[in-house]
């Protein structure tokens, strides 16, 4: 009797399978613990703790020349005060950006090489045997998404990072003028209590005589409340643009990239739904109806 053997597989699937298994189990176990780890992205964290930082001391500062112009007698600072402290929305806004982008680093990894690649190194796997072009090319699809996932934070954080550094004088000058602001209203508030005691049912009389020197501090102090209002306005809109609207736009690349990847057309996807498709009919049964 003759021997019946079992085909074998060519030397370029055997490698095939071996690249999609090494690559599978390498992501799995190796990969994905590494770049989860905070020693990883440690340098893309302290950038994003910078920005962080930099938000709360804003939040501080802000908050306290708000304050004190509030405290003016007449409410004669209340105008600018609330507008100082409108912004305070702005910058949770742009902490709760910031936050995001450090929370979703880890997540990233751990999602691309622990499930993404390693579904995708699956199906390659599977393709070796089954020989549906499908599978081997939703395994390279998945494989390309992947490593786009992974790549998508990091690179919208250093996008930011670029043109946060190129407004990084600016920034720098306009926190200096706040601190500035700040501790000469502050000062003026104090030298003002002490040369009366009795400012507060005095103000008219101070208002109107320009000369007096408590005159003179509150006027300088109105001032100073207008230029921190600007330079928090400059700086939130820098902080706006780089923390939140560079990754936005960021992700949007993402999706055009995934479109292209896909093929995807959701429009089109969504008119040929069977949902839309007896709408119509129904429509069109009324029509036929009148």
């Amino acid at each position: 009797m003759t021997k019946q053997h079992s085909p074998k597989l060519p030397n370029g699937k055997v490698l095939e399978l071996i690249t999609w298994l090494v690559v599978g189990l390498v992501s799995f176990f190796i990969v994905s613990k590494y770049v989860s780890t905070p020693d990883y992205n440690a340098a893309v964290i302290e950038s994003l703790t910078t920005k962080e930082r930099t938000v709360m001391a804003l939040v501080s500062s802000s908050a306290a020349t708000s304050t004190m112009i509030s405290m003016l007698p007449g409410d004669i600072g209340s105008p600018i005060a609330n507008q100082i402290a409108a912004l305070t929305p702005q910058f949770i806004v742009i902490l709760g950006a910031i936050v995001l982008q450090k929370v979703l680093l880890g997540v990233v990894g751990y999602l691309s090489f622990s499930i993404i690649i390693p579904f995708s190194c699956f199906l390659g796997f599977v393709s070796v045997f089954v020989k549906e072009k499908i599978l081997k090319d939703t395994a390279i699809k998945l494989l390309v998404l992947g490593i786009v996932v992974f790549v998508i934070i990091p690179a919208g954080v250093k996008v930011s990072d670029m043109l946060y550094a190129t407004s990084q004088e600016s920034i720098n000058e306009a926190r200096a003028t706040l601190e500035q602001n700040e501790k000469y209203i502050e000062e003026q508030k104090q030298e003002m209590d002490e040369a009366d005691k009795n400012w507060f049912d005095k103000i008219g009389t101070y208002l109107a005589n320009t000369t007096s020197k408590i005159g003179n501090s509150i006027s300088q102090i109105l001032k100073k409340a207008e230029f921190t209002l600007m330079a928090l306005i400059e700086i939130v809109a820098v902080l706006i643009i780089s923390t939140c609207i560079i990754p936005i736009v960021v992700i949007l690349v993402f999706c055009w990239i995934v479109n292209l990847l896909f093929h995807i057309d959701i429009g089109k996807k969504v008119m040929n739904s069977s949902l839309v498709k007896n709408f119509n009919r129904l429509n069109q049964y009324d029509e036929d109806i009148e």
